[in-house]
């Protein structure tokens, strides 16, 4: 085995199509493939013993996903750019017996030509999450069911990301603000495994979805006893099942205003009276609450504490909605029409001029009006393409909301052809508009590559 490996091994790796790029658990390179030299334009001897913060600043590669794995502790990919190509790089953490030290593992794939080959962007940031999901399901360890999917690119969606990274260790309270549908108890969700609490319950309970008169006994418990109807051997409340772990309140400006100084007790102290009790009880819990409606107005209208909200809104974080990130609704759109297809059994696509509409509609529910409708559409196709009839009607008027009257918009044209043409219209008003094609991009909330990408496409 031992000569297999001095003899063989390398030649192996070197001979591999991807770039492997190998460093120790604190990310000083120790070794790299021939294919991995190409990808960095450098020699082994100038980058062998450099660490990923150096070579990342040095302008080899960003981001450096060996670096994320280092800072994260899980596997991870993304999109990097080295000498003005794209790839996906994959980081992954080895672990050996023996005492000996973790390594971590970057597997790069050269994606350039597929990128380029896309007029839309759109479809060539699913390809790409597409061919990650694949790696995932190969993965020694699946990801835990209990864990949300968060999917994303867009400037708003990775800014929120990176403040979740800086505030999730920490057990700081948070307040997650944004419209309905926005995932907010996905985002809980995603704090708490990102949080050193990881392996205790995280526990949630809508604050608006129970009756006043049960929500006190579910979040506080009860007392053998207590009340004519109790159960005869008491009630653990949510509260205590959170113990060591996260408890996530949501819709917390529907907290009943009696119910509101003993969640300020629980904030404060972490101390709490089941219904029936006679002494305090101690819980080492992290509170996470959210709300899609103004709490300084609730204050206003003397619903809500104003010494409630303060303790809640140590850190607030405001979760985007789709009209925000209008590059990730394509994303969203494959991956819950893979979900779908797979849960019915279907085999169904999109077209380009489906995409395109769905791309313009503003999503007023978000991602969860998004997620019904693919699944509706999935359920009531009965061909392998879904057409724009089937669309809901709400969307469909979007072809005829226009100025044109929709028989001259379509004279000699079709769909995709007049819907690039509003696309045109748009880039060129904002190129007007803005100084620099960071700042329009910001604007149409794009990336700065994909606003590039469709001046090149218009010739603009």
């Amino acid at each position: 085995m031992d000569i297999f490996k001095k003899k063989y091994v390398e030649k192996i790796l070197n001979n591999v199509e991807d770039g492997v790029f190998i460093t120790d658990h604190k990310g000083v390179a120790i070794w790299m493939n021939n294919t991995s030299l190409k990808q960095l334009g450098a020699p082994r001897s100038k980058l062998i013993g450099m660490d990923v913060d150096t070579l990342e600043e040095a302008g080899y590669f960003t981001p450096s996903v060996t670096k994320e794995v280092i800072q994260h502790g899980k596997d991870i990919s993304k999109v990097q750019e080295s000498l003005n190509r794209q790839y996906l790089a994959t980081g992954k953490r080895l672990s050996f017996q023996g005492g000996e030290q973790d390594l971590i593992l970057a597997q790069v794939k050269d994606i350039t030509e597929t990128v380029r080959a896309s007029l839309k962007v759109e479809k060539a940031e699913y390809l790409l999450k597409k061919y990650w999901d694949e790696l995932q399901q190969v993965k020694d360890k699946p990801r835990d069911t209990g864990q949300p999917l968060i999917i994303g690119n867009s400037q708003a969606h990775d800014e929120m990301m990176r403040l979740i990274d800086q505030i999730a260790p920490y057990d700081a309270t948070i307040l997650l603000q944004g419209e309905t549908g926005v995932g907010k108890s996905m985002i809980a969700k995603e704090i708490h495994h990102r949080s050193d609490r990881h392996k205790a319950p995280f526990m949630q309970i809508n604050c608006g979805a129970i009756p006043e008169t049960l929500l006190e006994s579910e979040l506080f418990g009860y007392k053998k006893g207590a009340f004519t109807g109790a159960n005869q051997t008491g009630k653990v409340g949510l509260v205590e099942k959170a113990n060591g772990g996260t408890l996530f309140l949501d819709e917390i400006a529907e907290l009943p205003m009696t119910l509101q100084p003993k969640i300020l007790q629980l904030i404060q102290d972490k101390t709490f009276i089941p219904i029936g009790a006679t002494e305090i009880e101690q819980v080492d819990i992290r509170i996470i609450s959210a709300t899609n409606e103004d709490l300084i107005r609730k204050i206003d209208e003397k619903v809500f504490r104003k010494d409630l909200y303060y303790r809640l809104n140590v850190i607030s974080v405001h979760i985007p909605s789709l009209r925000e990130r209008k590059s990730d609704i394509i994303p969203l759109l494959y991956h819950y029409l893979n979900v779908y297809t797979i849960k019915y059994g279907k085999n169904i696509t999109l077209t380009d001029d489906i995409l395109q509409i769905l791309q313009y509609y503003d999503w007023p529910g978000n991602i969860r009006e998004l997620e019904n409708i693919v699944e509706r559409l999935v359920v009531t196709t009965t061909t392998n393409q879904i057409n724009i009839e089937q669309l809901p009607e709400n969307i469909q008027q979007l072809i005829t909301a226009i100025e044109i009257p929709f028989e001259e918009a379509f004279d000699e044209q079709n769909l995709q052809q007049y819907l690039e043409g509003i696309e045109k219209s748009i880039i060129e008003k904002a190129q007007i508009r803005f100084s620099s094609t960071r700042k329009a991009a910001q604007y149409l909330g794009i990336t700065q590559s994909s606003y590039m990408r469709r001046l090149k496409k218009y010739d603009l």
